[in-house]
Order: structure tokens, then C-alpha cells, then sequence
């Protein structure tokens, strides 16, 4: 478990600080070292806190927004980013440690439980212990070489009995790749004894109805008592040399509380096999003059989002064991899921190689389906429906007609039916995944901003406020929406205002738009700001705008007052086509 915590143990374990700056550098330098720039600058940024004496003020969330581009608004409680590249790193100073290790006198390891790195001398290599003490007792050259053959000749013996023991256990474990299935989660509502006990027995039904339109996770029907006098979940049968890893179980156990003026569910995920407390939190919702059945719904959401979400608390930790030990699968799409969030390039070609394996291996799983038409929709270039876009469009159509009740596969259709220019039909689909699943913010976020760009201006502002009273926090979609509705009824300060909390530097519309309303406003330091990073996404920006809005099909009527704002802040752009729909 990931914690925040002082550093109270020494980082520097018989080495000197010369020598720990030399192993980082070192080892950040090394090409053979596999891991991410952003878990490079991660190392980076903890070890040079930790040399200037400021470790114990490394916290989840000075890592997020220091390294990874975090807004200041960041809750390490609700995004795990930090936790999740903290174990990417780990395994990978681990990986490249074990098959370097004859690289430098110095090792570096980010232990679990905190954040700052431990540089330690490294294990002599036995080799060279028998060579240093033999060398002291023989100074014959003759018998030192005779003594360097047979330690070669003993290493190769070592290293060919390896090489059997690991060929006999692939050849007898059928040589197929490990895959991963959902997790199995258990749901225990503790009895208050008071007459709260029936309200608390209906939010538990209304509960495991929510999770179970997610599909991201398998509920338990049955458990089996362990030696402690608790239970343990049963988990799908497996084999001693099968391929399916064991599902993960989670136990969530719940406690109803009521107050005059809120009513709030305590929850706690725990590892039924060990007793572990993994995760706690609290979701309270105030009273005021709601309903009993609105307060209860309202409850149920924040909890159902909390465990069942791709953010939520258990994929989260799911997400971690994957990336400790890969697999495809449920892990595939997982890592799917995150480099999605993240919109990085590189992790998102790693997770549609690791779809398409699972797709090889499995083709009628409708998840991986869905999410293989996310991921090859993402990353192909925004224009006119090509080749990528048709694939995915058969994905998705494959997904649907898989599971008919899944919404990711049904969110999966809408996106590619919009890309492909079947709007009417993305429409409809966008509606059904949000009927299957109105719980899911993401899918009335992203359907939103698809009816607004095509000028269905109040009923896509609306479903992206729609977005937010789901979860209570509004998706990166829906605030660039209610930006963009902002700017088309002519509030420049609150479009400003808003786009400029999103935090994303990377998205094109909203750098767009952070320029055009700093234009109408006349806010020169905005408009150089948005101006650097539109250059550096792409030269000549203002030339190519239009072609740009059209092939993310935005509505004529936003795109010409976007020109105007644009022409305000000191960018010319051609002259426009005429009036049309884009």
C-alpha cells in the first residue's frame, strides 16, 4: 500500500552522496534502463529532494503537480497516478538491477510505503569474492589462471541448468502468455443495529445493482468461512501450470450512518485472505430537503463510482498488480484505461499491441473488443474516416453484438460511429450506453461534448452538467464543454476561467479556445501562453484552424466566433469557406 509518510529511515545506506548522484545520472543515461520520461523525471525530481534535504516534504501530491503536470486542485484520493507510476518505477529499477548487475557498486530502490529512493552498495558477486581471496593466498599465475577457467566453466554449468529448468517449465506450461480476469468483490453491509438497519439493507441492493451495470468486476455470489471466523471469496477454479491467473478477491465492507443533517456510508476494501485493510474513505451526502430516495441514489453513485469506476479504488488496485507483473487480458485493459486518461502515446501503442494479442488469443471477448476500438480510435489522426476508423467500427459493432448490455461497448460504437460520420447513429448509441449505465459520467461527458460540437448547443451543455452531478466532479470533457457554451454566449471571463482549469496543455480545442477568449478580453498573457503551445503542437496553427475544427466536426457557428477570438488575440487567419455545417 502506497502511503505518504516522513522519511525516517537513512536513504544513503553506506554510500555517499557522490556516489548516489553518480549512480542516478548513470543510470539515467542508460538506454538499457526501460522506463517512461515521465518516470525518469519521477526518480529524478525524488532523489534530487532527497539530496537537498527536503525529503520529508515529498508528498503524493507535490509529485503530481511538480512532475506530472497535475492542476493544484490535484486529490491523491480520487486520482492514483502517483501510486501507479511509483509501482511502474519500482519495477523497473527492479527489472533492470536484476539483469545488469554487473552495472556500477551502487543500487537504487524506491521501497513500497514511501516515495524517496534508497541508494545502497551493491551485493558483491560471488565470483568475485572466490577470486579476491584466492588471489591473497596464490600469487601464481599459472594457478590463478586454472582456478579463473574452472569459475567460468562452473558459471556456464549454472547458466545452461537455468536455461533447462526454464524451457521444461514453458514446454509444460504450454507456452501460452498469462492472462488476467476481473476481480471478484464481495459486498458486506455491517449491521448498525438501530433503525437504520433496513435504509443501510437497500442501499447494499441498490449497490451491487450499480456495479453490476459496470461490468469491470465479477460479484461474488458465494463464500466459504476461513480459519479466522471470516470469509474468504471463492475464486474461479484454476490449475497448477494454467494460463488464467487467479482472480484477485476483494471484500467491501460498508457501515450506514445517519445524521440530522447528512447521511454517509463508511467503507473499507479488504483482502478477505490476509485481513489487510487496503483502502477507507467515507461518501456522505447532506440531507437538506432531498428525498430519502434521492439521498440514497446519491449515495449509491458515489459508492459505485468509487469501487467500480476504471479510476475507482479496486481497478486502481488491480491496476498495480498488473503493472507489477503483466499480463493480457483484464490487464490489458487496465493499462488501456490509464494511458487513455493520460493520453500518452507511447503507453497507448503498448496497450493496443497487448489488445490485440488478448484479441488473437480470445476474439468473442466483447471487452476487449470495445476497448481495442477505443484505443485505435485515439490514436488515429483526427480527419476523414479511414481504415483505423472502419476497424475499430467493426470492433465495436463485434462488442455490441457480444454484450448487448455492456455500455462500454456500447460507448465503444458511439465513438466510432462518430468518427466514421454516422453522427444520428453515435447519438443513439451514446444514449444506450448511458441507459445501460447512467452511472458512468464518462460516457454522459463524452456525449455531450459530441452534441455540442455539432451544435445541439443546449442539449450537450446539459448533459455535460448532467456529468457532474453523477460523480460530483466534472470529466475533462464536460468542462471543455461548458467552456465552449461559455464562449458561444459571449462570457469570455468564465470560458477563460474555465479552460484554464482543465490543465491540459495537450488538448488542441482547448488551447484553441483559451486563445480565443483571451483575445476577446484582451488578456495578452493568456494569448501568448495558449500562442506557445498551439506553435508547438503544430506550425502555422491559425492556417490550418479551420481544417483542423472541421475534421473534429464542430459546427460552423462555434468555429467562426473561435476565428473571431483568435483574429483579436493577433492571429489572421484565411478567409472563411462558406456558411456550412461542418
Amino acid at each position: 500500500m502506497e502511503v505518504d509518510v516522513n522519511v525516517d529511515a537513512r536513504a544513503l545506506e553506506g554510500v555517499t552522496e557522490f556516489e548516489a548522484k553518480r549512480e542516478l545520472d548513470r543510470l539515467l543515461s542508460d538506454p538499457q534502463f526501460h522506463s517512461t520520461d515521465r518516470n525518469r523525471n519521477f526518480l529524478r525530481f525524488v532523489a534530487t529532494e532527497m539530496f537537498e534535504g527536503r525529503a520529508a516534504a515529498v508528498k503524493a501530491y507535490t509529485i503530481a503537480v511538480d512532475v506530472f503536470g497535475r492542476p493544484c486542485s490535484f486529490d491523491p484520493t480520487t486520482d492514483p497516478i502517483v501510486r501507479i507510476e511509483a509501482t511502474r518505477l519500482r519495477a523497473s529499477l527492479a527489472q533492470y538491477y536484476e539483469t545488469h548487475d554487473d552495472e556500477g557498486s551502487v543500487r537504487i530502490e524506491l521501497p513500497r510505503g514511501r516515495y524517496i529512493p534508497v541508494f545502497t552498495k551493491a551485493p558483491p558477486q560471488a565470483e568475485n569474492l572466490y577470486e579476491a581471496e584466492f588471489v591473497e593466498i596464490a600469487e601464481d599465475k599459472d594457478t590463478y589462471s586454472g582456478w579463473r577457467k574452472a569459475v567460468v566453466r562452473r558459471r556456464l554449468g549454472l547458466a545452461a541448468l537455468g536455461a533447462v529448468v526454464c524451457a521444461f517449465l514453458w514446454l509444460i506450461s504450454g507456452r501460452a502468455p498469462v492472462f488476467s480476469e476481473k476481480p471478484n468483490v464481495a459486498i458486506e453491509m455491517k449491521s448498525a443495529g438501530n433503525g437504520s438497519d433496513n435504509e443501510a439493507g437497500f442501499i447494499r441492493d441498490y449497490l451491487m445493482t450499480a456495479l453490476s451495470q459496470y461490468q469491470t468486476l465479477k460479484l461474488a455470489a458465494e463464500e466459504f468461512p476461513d480459519n479466522t471466523g471470516g470469509s474468504v471469496i471463492r475464486a474461479a477454479s484454476s490449475f497448477l501450470w494454467s494460463n488464467r491467473r487467479t482472480s484477485a478477491s476483494y471484500k467491501v465492507i460498508l457501515k450506514y450512518h445517519t445524521a440530522e443533517d447528512a447521511r454517509s456510508v463508511w467503507w473499507q476494501v479488504v483482502d478477505p485472505v490476509t485481513g489487510e485493510a487496503l483502502r477507507s474513505g467515507v461518501e456522505q451526502v447532506a440531507v437538506d430537503d432531498k428525498r430519502a430516495t434521492d439521498v440514497r441514489r446519491e449515495l449509491v453513485v458515489r459508492l459505485a463510482n468509487r469501487f467500480a469506476d476504471m479510476n475507482g479504488v479496486i481497478n486502481g488496485l488491480e491496476l498495480m498488480r498488473e503493472l507489477a507483473s503483466p499480463a493480457l487480458g483484464n490487464g490489458c485493459v487496465l493499462r488501456s484505461a490509464m494511458a487513455l486518461r493520460q493520453r500518452d502515446a507511447t503507453q497507448l501503442q503498448q496497450a493496443r499491441t497487448c489488445l490485440e494479442k488478448t484479441l488473437a488469443a480470445t476474439p468473442d471477448d466483447a471487452d476487449i473488443n470495445a476497448e481495442l476500438a477505443i484505443v485505435n480510435l485515439e490514436l488515429a489522426t483526427p480527419g476523414v474516416p479511414n481504415e483505423a476508423t472502419a476497424r475499430a467500427l467493426n470492433l465495436a459493432k463485434r462488442a455490441v453484438s457480444l454484450s448487448p448490455t455492456s455500455d462500454r461497448a456500447a460507448y465503444a460504437q458511439m465513438l466510432a460511429q462518430c468518427r466514421n460520420g454516422l453522427n444520428e447513429a453515435a447519438f443513439v448509441s451514446g444514449y444506450r450506453a448511458l441507459g445501460l449505465n447512467p452511472n458512468n459520467s464518462l460516457i454522459a461527458a463524452r456525449l455531450g461534448a459530441m452534441l455540442f460540437s455539432h451544435g445541439r448547443w443546449a442539449e450537450g451543455a446539459g448533459m455535460a452538467i448532467k456529468s457532474g452531478m453523477i460523480e460530483g466532479v466534472l470529466p475533462g470533457d464536460a468542462v471543455l464543454t461548458l467552456a465552449l457554451d461559455a464562449y458561444r454566449r459571449e462570457d469570455f471571463a468564465q470560458a477563460l476561467l474555465r479552460v484554464q482549469q482543465m490543465g491540459r496543455s495537450d488538448d488542441y480545442v482547448a488551447n484553441i479556445l483559451e486563445l480565443a477568449a483571451a483575445g476577446q478580453i484582451q488578456n495578452a498573457a493568456g494569448a501568448r501562453e495558449a500562442a506557445k503551445r498551439l506553435n508547438a503542437q503544430r506550425d502555422e496553427f491559425a492556417r490550418s484552424f479551420r481544417s483542423e475544427m472541421a475534421h473534429r466536426h464542430y459546427a460552423h457557428e462555434i468555429v467562426e466566433k473561435l476565428a473571431a477570438g483568435l483574429e483579436k488575440a493577433g492571429f489572421p487567419l484565411p478567409s472563411s469557406p462558406p456558411d456550412r455545417s461542418y
